[in-house]
Formats: structure tokens, C-alpha cells, sequence
């Protein structure tokens, strides 16, 4: 039986890009060949993300935290000051802490510099930027198959999306209050799971008619109204149990929301309260088939005002009412 010593290099390399961060960590303090023969390795990490959160107690001090699967590493400081922890499994260990006299965010470059001389780029199944502040540097690359931005200001999702040499992507989630529109192209358009885009885009009629992902949430004013029902259709084929669409439009002022039910698919009309007249409710019965064999009926609402209108589309989920169990009376007069 062969030992990892005699283990030919190659099949070495095969069985080191199996390994998560921890393993690999552990791997190169075995000796001197193995830590240069894990950081010539690829390196593809379950989950990769950067987090950025403020203080409570400075507002010029915010704590950057690096999460590589099981692994963190926090940069935390204000001006030229910063406090580097390291640790496993969220728990920060107290020999590995070190204070840097320089700007985190010089601190974190260089890091991620680091990283990219060894690997070439940020490669991860899931990859998540959460309201850090900071644009990727122009030699930055990431691939990853799940991607999600939350609040970067300033539009650095723009950018971080530009820096990204994924072809397409299984699950994308960009959300934002302020800055500027999304461009659409065809990879977000392409997002073959999940695609919820929570900031204001120009995507329009034609491109929602190349929308895939049955999970779908989209805000923008370039829909009209025709690329709506398509992106229904995809629902209702495609859709998994635990999917919703969902699209905010400016509508054409007295549209028929009738004309949104997919051709041949049954539905029955939902009792609208007085109080809430703005809302459009049919239970989609029937007519149409599920890949995953889902056949639920789904409930399509549209509420509206005068100038926009929220369309969503989801599983039916009974009221109340309606699941509790009809109990018999089995007691007899003589009882």
C-alpha cells in the first residue's frame, strides 16, 4: 500500500482540491513540500463572503469580516488603526490577534492580494458581499455559482458583478436602496434557479421573455405588460414549492390584470374586500404542468395604485379556516 509520501504529485494536487479550508490549513503544516504543494493548488471554497458592519460606539469604525466555509478572519479598526483576528467556526482565537498601525482597508487588500497570487481568483460555490464599502481591485476576479449583494453602496455591486468571470449563474440576489440602475445582460437574464434583483433595472418586456429562474423578483419601469405572463408560464412549469415570482411595473392605467392568467390554465376568482379594493386575486386551479410534478393550485395577486403594480405569484397556501379538521359530534342522546 502506497503512503501519501510516495504519492505521485499530480494525484496529490486531485485529492488536495477536494479538501475545504480548514483541511487544507492543517494540510500545509505537514511539511515544507506539502506547503508549497497546497498553495500551487486550486482552490474552489463551498462558501466565501465579506460582511462590513459599523460600530455602535465610533462611527468612523466598522468591522470587516471574512468568512472562507469555516474559517473568519475580522479586520477591525478605524483610521490607521486595525485589530486582525483569526479564527474557526466564528470563534476568534486569541493568539492568532494581531494589531496592524495601518487602515483596514489596506489591511484586507492586501490580503485578498494574497489570495489572488496564489489562486487567481475568488472561487467558491457561494459567494456574498454584505454592505462592504470597498470597489474590487481592477485585477480582482471571482467565479462562483450563487452570488449575493446586499447594500453595497456606492455601486460597487456593478463593478464586483463586472469583476466576475462566471459564464452564468445557478442563484443571483443583488438588493439595494439607493444608487444607481442595474445594466441587465445576458447572464443575469440567464440565472438558471433564483434571480431577485431588489433595486431599480432597466430590464424590459424583451428581456423578461428570456428570464429562466421560476424563483424571480424584479422592480423595474421598462416592463409593460407582455413579458409578464411569460414569466407566469416559467412559473408555473418550473417552480418549486418553496418559489415565488414577483414583479413590480408601471402598468398601463385600466389594464386588464385578467390577461395576465396564462393561455388554457383555469382559475376562479378570489372575494376581494371593500377595504381593499386595489387588490386582484384569482387561485390558478389548473391547466397547466409541473417538471417537478408540483400540481398545487397557485394564487396570482396584483396590487396596484395608480401608477405601479405588484404582480406575484406563489404556492396556494390555505387560510386557516380552510385546513382545520371537520370534528364529528359522536355523542349519542342516551350519553
Amino acid at each position: 500500500m502506497s503512503s501519501w509520501k510516495t504519492t505521485p504529485d499530480d494525484v496529490k494536487k486531485e485529492i488536495l482540491e477536494l479538501l475545504d479550508y480548514e483541511s487544507r490549513c492543517a494540510m500545509r503544516l505537514c511539511s515544507k513540500k506539502d506547503y508549497n504543494l497546497v498553495d500551487v493548488t486550486n482552490f474552489k471554497a463551498k462558501n466565501f463572503a465579506i460582511s462590513e458592519v459599523f460600530s455602535n460606539m465610533a462611527s468612523n469604525k466598522t468591522q470587516i469580516r471574512v468568512d472562507i466555509d469555516n474559517f473568519t478572519i475580522w479586520f477591525i479598526g478605524k483610521e490607521n488603526q486595525t485589530r486582525v483576528d483569526r479564527g474557526w467556526n466564528g470563534n476568534a482565537l486569541e493568539e492568532f490577534s494581531e494589531i496592524k498601525m495601518e487602515n483596514r482597508y489596506n489591511v484586507i487588500r492586501r490580503f485578498l492580494d494574497r489570495w489572488h497570487q496564489r489562486f487567481g481568483m475568488i472561487h467558491a460555490e457561494k459567494i456574498s458581499f454584505v454592505m462592504f464599502d470597498q470597489p474590487p481591485s481592477p485585477h480582482w476576479k471571482i467565479k462562483c455559482n450563487k452570488l449575493t449583494m446586499y447594500e453595497l453602496r456606492g455601486g460597487h455591486d456593478n463593478t464586483w458583478l463586472d469583476q466576475c468571470v462566471s459564464s452564468k449563474f445557478e442563484k443571483l440576489e443583488i438588493t439595494r436602496t439607493h444608487g444607481p440602475s442595474l445594466p441587465i445582460d445576458r447572464r443575469i437574464l440567464e440565472t438558471s434557479r433564483s434571480l431577485r434583483i431588489g433595486v431599480d433595472c432597466s430590464m424590459s418586456d424583451e428581456q423578461l421573455d428570456s428570464v429562466r429562474a421560476p424563483d424571480f423578483y424584479v422592480k423595474s419601469d421598462g416592463i409593460k405588460g407582455s413579458g409578464i405572463r411569460r414569466v407566469l408560464e416559467n412559473f408555473l412549469k418550473n417552480g418549486q414549492m418553496e418559489d415565488r415570482t414577483e414583479i413590480t411595473v408601471a402598468l398601463p392605467e385600466n389594464f386588464e390584470f385578467k390577461k395576465l392568467v396564462p393561455e388554457n390554465v383555469t382559475y376562479r376568482n378570489l372575494e376581494i374586500p371593500e377595504w381593499s379594493s386595489s387588490v386582484f386575486e384569482v387561485k390558478l386551479l389548473g391547466g397547466f404542468k409541473n417538471v417537478h410534478g408540483i400540481q398545487n393550485p397557485r394564487k396570482l395577486r396584483v396590487r396596484y395604485t395608480p401608477d405601479k403594480a405588484e404582480v406575484s405569484c406563489e404556492i396556494w397556501k390555505r387560510a386557516r379556516s380552510e385546513s382545520l379538521p371537520i370534528i364529528e359530534n359522536y355523542y349519542s342522546d342516551s350519553e
